[in-house]
């Protein structure tokens, strides 16, 4: 039993094939003729009828169903539907990817081609036991309305709020934070927020509860904020506009920042706040990128001035991954030493580093490495 859409604004008619048995001796000799389809709408039936039709339809299948029109989209509603995980992509080529909390590995994509003519097909590959389904749809005009517009669709449909979201264009974040100002996971891309103004918009209205990860902003104005990014994991490019404040009185877990401004001075005093337990609670992992004209070992010295440490292999224990967020795991890199503190509680926070000297500017580019752990019984 399937659902066929016709052309116009008709409802989509349920085909049934005759399955009564033809003797061979009877068409011998005959062109076979194709089996008789009877045409019957779908509204006609029971409304249960209806409900068992739909529910065996995939994602992408009801969807395409929902947008049918004001009735189609309305019973569709009525589905009671497993949880669905929306991410968004509104790039040069918009991707729309969800998938369902009962089969974590499969993955439906929506993707939005510009072409003079064309068609929408959906095509899947299986590989094991995941599997993606794609559907391009071909033909639009404005790719990011259409993108919106789909995506306010599908949550209510399915009743399930954006999960992730990147943002390509600077109208997403007005609209983010009209329709859904919690999110758990939001990548603001390369020049996208213009002002300083902007920043601070986004970061008093969206509250990304699980993973903010921002690229650079473009503005010449040199500032800092003192205010700091709430959520669990941040990772900051050109990050020159967060100050030690930022750091010392949030409650993030993990913590990035590329190009950064701060000194080993601050990283200093980011190790004794921690060690002293009022602040930094909750972090699991800091990584600092910073540019000094200092040797690589007068600096982390320096990083450690005054504070109590012990000198390890690394082979005491300590984790060698960290969760990023829910989608990626780090692996940290591999040193032959780590400088120990340890907090009143038990736990452990190892210092480690790497450095690549650049001669011709007279800089060392230093990765500097902060992870909290603590020993397995």
């Amino acid at each position: 039993m399937k659902v066929r859409q016709k052309k116009g604004p008709k409802a989509p008619k349920m085909i049934f094939r005759d399955s009564e048995t033809v003797n061979p001796e009877q068409t011998k000799g005959k062109t076979p003729k194709k089996p008789k389809k009877v045409q019957f709408s779908l509204w006609k039936l029971p409304r249960v009828v209806q409900f068992e039709c739909i529910e065996n339809l995939d994602v992408l299948e009801i969807i395409r169903f929902s947008i049918l029109s004001k009735r189609a989209k309305t019973i569709s509603k009525l589905v009671r539907w497993n949880p669905l995980n929306i991410c968004l992509s509104p790039g040069s080529q918009p991707v729309f990817q969800s998938k369902s909390s009962i089969n974590p590995g499969m993955i439906w994509d929506i993707t939005y081609q510009k072409r003079e003519e064309g068609y929408s097909y959906t095509k899947c590959i299986t590989i094991g036991p995941s599997g993606v389904h794609r559907s391009p749809l071909i033909g639009y005009e404005n790719a990011m309305e259409t993108s919106k517009q789909m995506t306010e669709h599908i949550c209510e449909v399915f009743r399930s709020p954006i999960s992730g979201i990147e943002i390509a264009e600077e109208s997403l974040i007005e609209w983010l934070i009209k329709i859904q100002p919690t999110i758990p996971c939001v990548t603001i891309r390369k020049n996208v927020v213009t002002s300083v103004e902007t920043l601070y918009r986004v970061l008093n209205n969206l509250d990304v509860t699980e993973y903010f990860h921002w690229e650079s902003i473009a503005t010449k104005k040199e500032f800092q904020i003192t205010e700091p990014i709430q959520s669990r994991s941040i990772a900051i490019y050109e990050s020159s506009w967060v100050g030690l404040p930022s750091i010392l009185n949030g409650t993030n877990s993990i913590i990035r920042l590329y190009e950064s401004k701060l000194t080993v001075e601050d990283i200093n005093t980011i190790l004794k706040e921690w060690q002293m337990g009022f602040k930094l609670r909750n972090l699991e992992y800091l990584r600092i990128d910073i540019c000094t004209l200092l040797d690589a070992e007068i600096c982390i010295n320096r990083a450690v001035k005054d504070l109590n440490v012990t000198l390890s292999d690394g082979n005491d224990g300590r984790p060698t991954r960290v969760k990023i967020h829910d989608e990626f795991t780090f692996k940290l890199p591999r040193v032959n030493m780590v400088r120990n503190l340890t907090r009143s509680d038990g736990m452990i926070g190892s210092l480690f580093y790497e450095y690549k000297v650049h001669q011709l500017q007279n800089l060392t580019r230093m990765h500097v490495f902060f992870q909290v752990w603590s020993q397995q019984p």
